[in-house]
């Protein structure tokens, strides 16, 4: 495996160009995490596209926290998901 390969995810946790917003995640409702995402996933591409970048922004999160994200903030997250999904 390349070096390049085995540094993924931190060169998607510094991209800033398409940067949810410091603390969104911790702190926010989510209602406010579901337009973060939305707001931040790259906009080329349908619509559909747009709404799997936002996807996948909410799962990165929530797998990089792993066993650190309390049940409260891992239902939030969720909650955010589903207004993701119904957005669509």
């Amino acid at each position: 495996m390349s070096n390049q390969s085995n540094r993924w995810s931190q060169e998607i946790t510094e991209d800033d160009r398409h940067d949810v917003g410091k603390g969104v995640f911790a702190t926010g409702s989510a209602r406010e995490i579901a337009d973060h995402v939305i707001a931040a996933a790259p906009q080329e591409g349908d619509a559909e596209t747009v709404d799997q970048r936002a996807m996948a922004k909410l799962t990165f999160y929530e797998n990089r926290a792993g066993r650190n994200l309390s049940s409260e903030r891992r239902a939030v997250l969720e909650e955010a998901k589903t207004i993701v999904r119904e957005l669509r």
